[in-house]
Parts: structure tokens; sequence; C-alpha cells
């Protein structure tokens, strides 16, 4: 991990890193899109006092190079596990805020948890928010999401509960611009129902560069036994915790800055 670190060090962008897909802490609740050809690393961890969930290992880049209307897509993999049930894509497009006007929110609307495994993997969740970012408040988010696999989306009692509410906050940046932390800022989000994916989290982020960054926290689930629905085998040891605890590692990666700006032509 210290040669990433090293590494990324030397390309680090001028935009602040994400989770993958694009997220604020737990949930895609936010309408920031990874910026054009700029790849994002991001490895997540989840655990508790009894057991752990599979590590996240993810890769999302922008595609579209347009300032008004952006998109990325991402993967990823939850390991340890089968490529057949862990592995996951995502996609999504979005408006920035400004776009269109001092007044204009963000827009933005995608879809995650796409699995290859028919109705062990396949969530197929579409999700749309809109988001505005105000003084001394920060950035606040609201949306919604539906899930197009009824037999997935569902609780431990086995009611469907396939849509819900999303909702953000991240607030200002408290820029420190010490040798080594460039800045704080703290997250929550949530995201309603009964299923594998609602809960509610929150934490700190420490931007060690702008484009390198570890998010910690706790992720609360509204239905605890759902979480055994998780993709990939699910929450591993004894018990099924409330709670989990994560530590989520972000890395931007600015592959323009390793090619040498053109030389002026003399005069």
């Amino acid at each position: 991990m210290s040669r990433l670190l090293a590494a990324a060090a030397l390309l680090l962008s001028a935009t602040a890193a994400r989770a993958t897909s694009s997220t604020t802490f737990w949930t895609p609740a936010t309408t920031y899109v990874q910026p054009y050809l700029v790849p994002h690393l991001t490895y997540d961890t989840y655990v508790s006092e009894r057991s752990a969930f599979q590590n996240d290992y993810g890769l999302t880049v922008g595609v579209l190079p347009f300032e008004k209307l952006q998109a990325e897509v991402g993967i990823d993999s939850f390991m340890p596990g089968l490529a057949s049930t862990n592995l996951y894509l995502n996609a999504k497009l979005g408006v920035p805020e400004g776009a269109f006007g001092e007044w204009s929110p963000g827009l933005s609307g995608g879809i995650y948890g796409v699995g290859f495994k028919s109705d062990v993997s396949d969530f197929d969740i579409l999700h749309a928010e809109l988001g505005k970012t105000f003084p001394m408040i920060g950035a606040l988010t609201v949306g919604g999401y539906y899930g197009l696999n009824d037999k997935l989306l569902v609780s431990s009692s086995g009611d469907v509960q396939r849509a819900g509410f999303m909702a953000g906050w991240t607030s200002p940046d408290v820029v420190l611009n010490l040798t080594g932390l460039n800045k704080i800022n703290f997250t929550a989000d949530v995201q309603t129902g009964k299923n594998a994916f609602g809960a509610v989290g929150g934490g700190i982020g420490l931007y060690f560069t702008p484009a390198i960054d570890i998010l910690t926290g706790p992720v609360f689930f509204f239905d605890s036994n759902a979480t055994t629905m998780l993709p990939g085998p699910g929450i591993r040891g004894t018990g099924r915790p409330d709670w989990l605890w994560t530590v989520q590692l972000d890395v931007d990666l600015d592959w323009h800055k390793l090619v040498p700006a053109a030389a002026a032509p003399k005069a």
C-alpha cells in the first residue's frame, strides 16, 4: 500500500477523492461525478467486534469531456469471493452544480449493484439525486433509489424493500495545509429500506493531499439480519452485527500530469 500512496502522490488530482462509485459515505447520494479520464481507486474495509464484510476494491473513471454534462463508469470487486458473484458494475450521468447559473443545483442519476449472476448478485439499483452547496452548511443532497430485482432487495422477514429515500451531507472543508494533512471534513448519509443496503453512516475525512484521503466511521443497518444478503458470502464470523466500522482509502490519479506540456515556440 505504501507503494501505491507514493505513486499516487506524484499524480495527485486537483479534485477531492470520492469512494467508488462516487459516494458520500455509504450511499451514492452525491451529484459529484469523477472527472474525465481521471481514474479513482478505492479500498474499503468493514469490520465489527464479531465479524467482517469483504474488502471492496474499486475503480471509477470519468468518460465524458464536457463541462456541463459528465459521466463515470466503475467496477467493484468484493474479496475474498468468486468473481462470478463478487464483481459489480456502476455508471452515473450528472450535471454539475452551477452549470446553468449560480442558482442551479447539481443533478445526477445512474445505476449500481449490477452483478453477473442472476438472482444472486444482480441488484441493479437505479438512483437519482439533486444537490446544492450552502455557505456554512456544506453540500446537501436528496434523492431516491429503485431496485430492478425484487428477489434480492427484501427484508430479513421476506418483505420486498426495493425502493426508498437517499440523502447525504458533506461539511465545508477545514483547510489545515499541514505537512501530510491538507484538510478534513465530515460526512453523513442515509439510504432507507430494510434490505441489504438500507443504512445510515457518517464519519470524518482526512485528506493527506487534495487527491488522497481516508474516510472512517460507523455504518448502522436498518435490518441487521438483511446484511447476510450483501454481495458475495456476506458477513463473515459469528453473529449478525447491527453496525460495522468502515475505513475507506481513496486515491485520484491524474494521468494528464504525466504528459509534459509542449514547449512554447521560440520568439
